[in-house]
């Protein structure tokens, strides 16, 4: 980069109407360098929830998703605030919308200019869906993941933490940054991105599609139905390990059988048993449970530290489950420096927020601001357009 402190999308403004399915697109372009400009009711969206500390003006979810953003109040049901908004479109290079904002996509298309205009839903722009109302757990299952997840044998699973929203945010950040890239070097008038997050998801379903390709086979939930009976997550003193000692790892499953010998557990010599050496029977119900009852029972004077040390110095294919009260202090992340302090001027504190999902050579990713309260930059407004030269 020609200067150490530029950074990728320096002097681009994104206009941004998402909301819980896109809002993460528009927040990736935020922490590079774009002035992302949040529009929204006076007293805000729906989407701010409930305020988890007086002053943060949203909740959790909410703040991570919209910092560094900025937030204009707009009556967009009244003809100043629509006209307002096509000022807003008129000075920006590109505009993201959602399903529940559909209805201004034509406003937004009539504005003279090249940009980018991105419009996220949960099934598309056209289609015998396009109309249908959407949820995370019905994108996932309509598109497919939810059938991957879970136990064999046991009812499909939603993926935990509104995976649909990010899936459909990544690919529409992708699918945003090469439109915009022809934008800059060909020019033309809007470019329109319709994203669907029943497609997003139906491409991305772990390595399914790969097993396909490769392989020809269908892949199941539990690791294709033949998951060893030590493939579990299972209890300790203090939470939670997840390991992995099947046959086809036997340095790992010696490992194992050999620590519960040392310290006398009957688990050490019940599987030196020959039906755990059958790999067929190690699949059934019957030796999995089996199996968790003899781990829990070795496992529950020990806590996750103490399982992790151990299973590092024998070489046993063995993690600690991390609850999200663990995250800050995991040597890890701590060594990398991942989490951010963003002061909070409305909270009085600041706030410990994630920190960059990437790291590049040049230091480009940077959290600026906190997520926005309602309307917070309606006095940057010069007239009914928000110049970049007002807006600082």
């Amino acid at each position: 980069m020609p200067n150490a402190t530029e950074r990728p999308y320096d002097g681009l403004r994104v206009i941004d109407l998402t909301h819980r399915l896109s809002a993460y697109a528009t927040r990736l372009f935020a922490d590079l360098g774009a002035e992302v400009i949040r529009v929204e009711p006076p007293r805000g969206r729906g989407d701010r929830g409930s305020p988890a500390l007086p002053g943060l003006g949203g909740d959790v979810c909410f703040s991570f998703l919209n910092a560094n953003k900025k937030s204009v109040g707009l009556d967009l049901a009244g003809e100043t605030g629509r006209e307002v908004l096509a000022d807003l479109v008129a000075s920006a290079q590109v505009v993201v919308l959602e399903g529940e904002e559909a209805a201004l996509l034509p406003l937004v298309l009539s504005v003279p200019g090249a940009r980018v205009v991105t419009m996220v839903s949960h099934f598309g722009l056209d289609g015998p869906y396009a109309g249908y109302l959407g949820s995370d757990l019905v994108t996932q299952s309509l598109g497919g993941i939810t059938w991957m997840s879970g136990e064999p044998g046991a009812p499909p699973l939603r993926i935990a933490g509104g995976q649909a929203g990010f899936v459909a945010s990544l690919y529409a950040a992708t699918a945003t940054a090469l439109a915009l890239y022809d934008v800059e070097v060909n020019g033309g008038g809007p470019h329109l991105i319709d994203i669907s997050a029943q497609e997003a998801i139906a491409h991305s379903l772990q390595n399914a599609l790969q097993v396909w390709d490769l392989e020809g086979r269908i892949s199941m939930r539990g690791g294709e139905g033949t998951r060893d009976a030590t493939e579990q997550v299972l209890a300790c003193k203090d939470g939670h390990v997840f390991l992995a000692s099947p046959l086809g790892m036997p340095l790992s499953w010696k490992a194992l059988v050999d620590w519960m010998a040392e310290e006398g557990h009957p688990g050490g010599e019940r599987l030196k048993a020959p039906d755990w050496m059958d790999r067929r029977k190690r699949t059934t119900r019957a030796l999995r449970d089996e199996f968790r009852t003899l781990f829990e029972s070795f496992a529950a004077d020990k806590t996750k530290a103490e399982m992790r040390a151990e299973a590092l110095k024998r070489r046993l294919i063995m993690a600690p489950v991390s609850g999200i009260a663990d995250l800050p202090a995991d040597p890890q992340l701590v060594f990398r420096r991942y989490f951010s302090e963003l002061p909070h001027p409305a909270a009085g504190r600041s706030l410990r927020m994630p920190g960059a999902p990437y790291r590049l050579s040049e230091p480009v990713w940077k959290l600026d601001r906190p997520a926005p309260l309602p309307g917070e930059h309606n006095g940057e407004l010069s007239g009914r357009v928000t110049p970049r030269a007002a807006a600082g």
